[in-house]
């Protein structure tokens, strides 16, 4: 029988990378005036606020965060580089926090690409400067703008080197991932090492330029919230069959927070419609499910929870997750998962993989 780590073994032993935790401005783009040049900010200035179209329910607080997240000062859960170190990297053994921002995310409902652009730098240099000098633990997903696949190119050679920048966060506009478009992001990001991030942001379907859900759009917080998972299947979809991994072997994607108990059915369908269709798809030389194996990565958060512990373990098997999912926790947020209660029980060399391994090639971290 394999080996399997108790809770104080846990504690003392392992070593965790955090792959999704969500940093907060406080003031909204106030917080970033001073990031912002003086014709931005007076562009900018009092007129403008970032998008969120989703109403939450009342265990949300309208928001999505926890109430125990909240700063010593009052701020928004997220916003305090000190506290959150403490609070989180401190209590949970966190040895590397990748920080992704949803604020940041929004910038896909923004229909002016120069708006989007100047935000996405802005936001960049707010968390390397407010953030990652506090703490080396801190790692960032620079955000770009993909509104303008050049400007977002030259955000990732400016800023791309940088040793706590371990992945390009890609807020999705609507256009599916494999398309063209997105080349020039895909080449940069590809030429540094760095992973491209996608995540939620609270803009899908809401917004003319941001992602679309299929069938139309969701009337509630919770059927938007289900529906993740399509958003997921069909950003994969989409570069696996127009040989993204193709033309830039070198690229990874983490799909973030679009939960995995999915991926089995998508890479049975994947491969079979291969097998069926490929003369329509020439370039793409071998099954799906091997490129996904070999190029993609999905977060552990939001753990999906099966009337049996078994069910899940067998789906942990198929997804070859000792390859392709990563720990999570998705601090602040009131549904965050912590270290020690994901996953209990797991053979002791898979929760090695899960919860650090595989985030450190990924992110090319020791």
């Amino acid at each position: 029988m394999s080996e399997t780590l108790t809770r104080d073994d846990v504690k003392v032993r392992e070593k965790i990378i955090d792959a999704d935790v969500h940093p907060w401005i406080n003031g909204d783009i106030k917080g970033l005036k001073k990031y912002l040049s003086r014709d931005w900010w007076e562009h900018f200035d009092g007129r403008y606020v970032l998008p969120n179209h989703w109403l939450r329910p009342p265990l949300a607080r309208a928001s999505s965060n926890r109430i125990d997240a909240i700063t010593p000062s009052g701020g928004e859960p997220g916003s305090d580089p000190v506290f959150m170190k403490e609070e989180h990297l401190d209590k949970h053994n966190i040895s590397h926090a990748v920080l992704s921002s949803i604020q940041a995310g929004k910038l896909a409902a923004i229909p002016t690409a120069n708006e989007a652009v100047a935000l996405a730098t802005a936001f960049n240099e707010y968390f390397l400067s407010e953030f990652v000098t506090v703490d080396d633990r801190y790692k960032l997903a620079m955000v770009v703008a993909a509104h303008d696949p050049l400007a977002a190119a030259a955000e990732i050679r400016r800023i791309g080197h940088l040793p706590n920048v371990v992945a390009v966060y890609m807020p999705l506009l609507n256009i599916l991932m494999g398309q063209r478009h997105y080349y020039p992001i895909y080449e940069a990001a590809e030429s540094l090492r760095l992973p491209i991030l996608i995540h939620p942001t609270g803009t899908e379907g809401g917004f003319p330029t941001a992602v679309a859900f299929a069938g139309g759009t969701p009337s509630t917080y919770i059927e938007r919230h289900t529906n993740f998972p399509e958003i997921g299947m069909s950003s994969i979809n989409s570069m696996i069959f127009e040989g993204v991994f193709y033309r830039f072997p070198g690229l990874k994607l983490l799909a973030a927070e679009f939960g995995f108990s999915w991926l089995p059915h998508f890479l049975w369908r994947m491969d079979q419609n291969w097998h069926q269709f490929r003369k329509e798809v020439p370039w793409v030389k071998v099954k799906p499910s091997e490129t996904v194996l070999n190029h993609v990565r999905f977060t552990s958060q939001p753990m999906e929870e099966p009337e049996k512990p078994e069910y899940l373990t067998s789906i942990l098997e198929m997804i070859h997750a000792d390859r392709t999912l990563v720990f999570s926790t998705d601090y602040p947020h009131w549904d965050n998962d912590f270290p020690r209660l994901t996953l209990p029980g797991i053979p002791t060399a898979l929760r090695q993989r899960i919860f650090f391994q595989n985030a450190a090639d990924l992110f090319n971290l020791a």
